[in-house]
């Protein structure tokens, strides 16, 4: 780890990684764009089931990367406002909002800056699948939340269970190693980006990235000293990807992966009221 750098500059060279990753990311098998402007929605069971009908409501999507799931809400009737600090992230999503005649305000800021740049409330704040280990600080990233809720409303994460950072795939098979309540910030170099099959990994510029390790326990203290209302917290042994290559596609819905048996929480889901 480099601690001549600030966490602001380490969410700088993040912020260049992702840019480099959109661009990859245009042609993952992950996003499956073609079957998206064919009218595909990018949104599973879990994160529909959690947030349930959107229409009429005020969303704001943070870290939401090429947009496609800020793009699934406003086609399910929310007013969407999406936010990402990649810039090329964006224009990957304003492009593909423009060609798909849907409506949504889009904001390139880094998420703690953005009670300068962004006016308004909105009923539900929302993100999901790896946002939060690009985060240095949990209590600011909370605020941020509380700051943009109407009153009443309510925050909905769905992301990946930090119990996976536990293990290793050695030669098939899962293998404990420490780390789980390890702090950050990390430091490791990257050369690919994700796939929806664990082979399927596209090859992208290396880059530095800073990642910070947050347990839920963690995660609930900073919304609950927010001023938030835990309401839901769900864990489920599915995940959005192939992360490790024993998992196999899920048979009940083709969005989600699962390892055989069920031994972990691959996913956690959490809904977090600010009070009337």
């Amino acid at each position: 780890m480099d601690t001549t750098i600030d966490d602001r500059q380490r969410m700088e060279s993040n912020q260049e990684g992702w840019n480099r990753r959109a661009l990859a990311h245009v042609d993952s098998t992950y996003y499956q764009l073609d079957e998206f402007r064919a009218g595909k929605s990018s949104l599973r069971s879990l994160e529909l089931a959690a947030l349930g009908d959107v229409s009429g409501k005020d969303l704001l999507h943070l870290q939401c990367h090429i947009g496609l799931n800020a793009i699934s809400w406003a086609r399910l009737g929310a007013n969407v406002t999406a936010v990402d600090f990649a810039e090329q992230a964006l224009e990957v999503g304003r492009e593909l909002a423009r060609g798909l005649h849907v409506d949504i305000r889009f904001v390139h800021a880094n998420i703690y800056d953005l009670p300068q740049v962004l006016e308004g409330s909105f009923d539900i704040v929302y993100t999901d699948y790896g946002v939060l280990n690009l985060l240095p600080d949990l209590s600011g990233w909370a605020r941020v939340i509380a700051h943009f809720l109407k009153p009443g409303g309510v925050f909905h994460i769905v992301e990946i269970h930090p119990i996976i950072g536990a293990f290793a795939e050695v030669g098939g098979e899962l293998r404990l190693r420490p780390g789980l309540f390890g702090t950050g910030p990390l430091e490791n170099d990257i050369t690919l980006t994700y796939g929806d099959k664990y082979e399927e990994a596209l090859q992208i510029d290396t880059y530095k990235q800073h990642s910070w390790p947050w347990t839920i326990s963690r995660v609930m203290t900073a919304l609950i000293q927010a001023g938030l209302r835990i309401e839901t917290f769900t864990e489920v042994p599915v995940d959005c990807r192939q992360r490790f290559s024993s998992m196999v596609r899920d048979e009940q819905d083709e969005g989600f992966w699962r390892l055989p048996g069920d031994p972990l929480p691959l996913t956690w889901t959490c809904s977090a009221r600010k009070p009337a």
